[in-house]
């Protein structure tokens, strides 16, 4: 920028605030109002210059932080493996853990206190979310590994009339679906009690309480002595969706967590 150029907008600096801010003659100095402003405006590039850093660190995935609401479930389930595999590709980006239940992932991703949300979440007609399936895997009933049906491949869902059976969450999506089916099929399962924790239900199971549907992902977690069977007649499914707004876009530190969702999944 030229001198005369410059000394333009010194003199419309100068008429904007009404004062002198700049002494002329064999040397210009700034007088204590224009220094003040010229310290003012020092740090205030600074501060644009050390955001489009921070902006592009994030860019490139060395900084950043996402916020996922996971239903309690895939909570204590699949989420495990994807931040295992999240913390090695991307050991800079803080991921944030909002576990709750999977009725909560809407509310938590409208508030903003999540950024994308992770569970059994059935596809919503509400328009300011936005949900793609990632995977669908079957229910089991888990038993004490001494139950008489514990050694069979699979059984099926007609028997659930006549075991004592825990409900996990009978409010969940999942299980509101999985409830027609049964009754579209004439079978009514014996439901003895009713939980929303898979460590509640685990611990009935163990005490011999009963049995319990839970989603199939949850046997590798299950503690010694208690054993999964798959359920047939009809094949009941748990279907695990990314969730989130809809015209909100994704940073991209949720767009990694994502991508590490989907890749993890798709080998389940």
């Amino acid at each position: 920028m030229s001198q005369p150029s410059v000394s333009h907008l010194i003199r419309r600096l100068e008429a904007e605030v009404g004062q002198t801010l700049v002494v002329r003659g064999r040397e210009v100095t700034l007088t204590r109002q224009g220094q003040a402003l010229a310290d003012i405006a020092r740090r205030a590039i600074l501060s644009i210059d050390g955001a489009v850093r921070e902006s592009r660190d994030q860019s490139a995935l060395k900084s950043g932080s996402v916020s996922v609401a996971v239903g309690h479930v895939s909570a204590a389930t699949l989420l495990p493996r994807i931040l295992v595999a999240f913390n090695q590709r991307h050991p800079n980006i803080e991921l944030i853990v909002v576990d709750c239940v999977v009725e909560q992932i809407r509310n938590k991703l409208l508030s903003h206190e999540a950024d994308v949300g992770l569970g059994a979440v059935v596809g919503s007609d509400d328009s300011r979310l936005s949900t793609e399936l990632l995977w669908d895997g079957g229910v089991s009933l888990f038993m004490r590994d001494d139950h008489y049906l514990a050694d069979r491949e699979a059984i099926d869902a007609a028997i659930l009339a006549e075991l004592p059976c825990i409900q996990l969450n009978p409010n969940a999506p999942p299980w509101l679906v999985i409830s027609r089916l049964l009754v579209a099929n004439g079978i009514h399962p014996r439901v003895d009690q009713r939980v929303v924790l898979v460590s509640t239900a685990v611990g009935m199971i163990q005490a011999g309480m009963g049995v319990a549907m839970l989603p199939h992902a949850a046997a590798a977690q299950a503690p010694r002595g208690v054993r999964a069977v798959p359920i047939r007649n009809p094949f009941l499914s748990w279907p695990i969706s990314l969730v989130r707004l809809s015209n909100h876009p994704l940073s991209p530190a949720a767009q990694a967590f994502a991508a590490i969702a989907r890749d993890v999944l798709r080998r389940f």
